[in-house]
C-alpha cells in the first residue's frame, strides 16, 4: 500500500486514461510503450503519476550460486592458427 505523501491516507491505483485511450510512456528504442499509472489519494485528492521502468534483459544478472556471486560472461577469444 502506497500512502499519500501529503496526508498519509491510502491511495488507489488507476491507469491514466484520456478520451483517446491510455496515456503511454515510450521507452528505449526497440521497446514497446507502456501505460502510466496514477495513484490518487481518496482523502485529499493528491495525484502522483508512475511510469514503468523497462527491464533490459541483457543487464539483468541472475544469482545462481550459493555464495551470492553473480557469474560474469567472458568474451570468447578467437583461435589463432
Amino acid at each position: 500500500m502506497i500512502r499519500c505523501p501529503r496526508c498519509d491516507n491510502e491511495t488507489w491505483a488507476s491507469e491514466l486514461l484520456t478520451a483517446g485511450g491510455p496515456v503511454m510512456l515510450a521507452g528505449p528504442r526497440g521497446t514497446d510503450p507502456q501505460p502510466i499509472s496514477a495513484r490518487v489519494c481518496v482523502a485529499c485528492g493528491h495525484i502522483e503519476l508512475y511510469g514503468p521502468q523497462p527491464i533490459d534483459s541483457e543487464a539483468v544478472a541472475v544469482d545462481t550460486t550459493e555464495t551470492g556471486a553473480v557469474p560474469v560472461p567472458t568474451a570468447i577469444q578467437p583461435e589463432v592458427s
